[in-house]
């Protein structure tokens, strides 16, 4: 078994990144980054290791986003986007996006999307989660994420055309 430590030094890019993407606000995905280890820390007791630590981590840290939502009716505005340009995965430039204008772009679209279809294209496309991983954190079967991503990608390619 891992240590919380190792859970946290491992995942908490991912799970940074995430907010990142959903919330397009460096400070708001730090504040719920440590919500989520928080939530987690007092409940790594009930951790039955029966999925990976990713994907128990991914859900709490979408229960934690729509717990936010719940509380702040005040949605975020595409017009506070912070920093256009979401951390690479490991960091490594070769994996960093060269267009900061398209990643700006990208998240705006993003944002104009429901959560669900957000979180799964988040999951599958950028953090490259199998449908069992995402199908654990959404609690949906590997075929029902499989079609919420095929009305994902639709619906975000709709949005993507109307901003050109």
């Amino acid at each position: 078994m891992l240590s919380f430590v190792d859970i946290y030094r491992t995942h908490h890019k991912t799970i940074y990144r995430y907010f990142l993407y959903v919330t397009a606000n460096t400070s708001l995905a730090e504040e719920l980054t440590q919500e989520t280890f928080f939530q987690a820390f007092l409940s790594c007791g009930t951790f039955k290791e029966q999925s990976a630590p990713l994907t128990w981590l991914m859900a709490i840290a979408r229960r934690v986003y729509l717990k936010h939502l719940r509380q702040d009716k005040k949605h975020l505005h595409l017009d506070t986007v912070q920093n256009p340009v979401c951390p690479s995965r490991e960091n490594k430039p070769e994996h960093a996006w060269d267009n900061k204008e398209l990643s700006r772009e990208i998240i705006q679209v993003l944002q104009l999307m429901p959560e669900a279809y957000r979180t799964v294209i988040i999951l599958r496309e950028i953090e490259e989660c199998s449908f069992e991983e995402i199908g654990a954190v959404l609690e949906k079967s590997p075929a029902s994420v499989r079609v919420i991503l095929s009305r994902a990608k639709k619906r975000f390619r709709e949005l993507y055309c109307q901003k050109i």
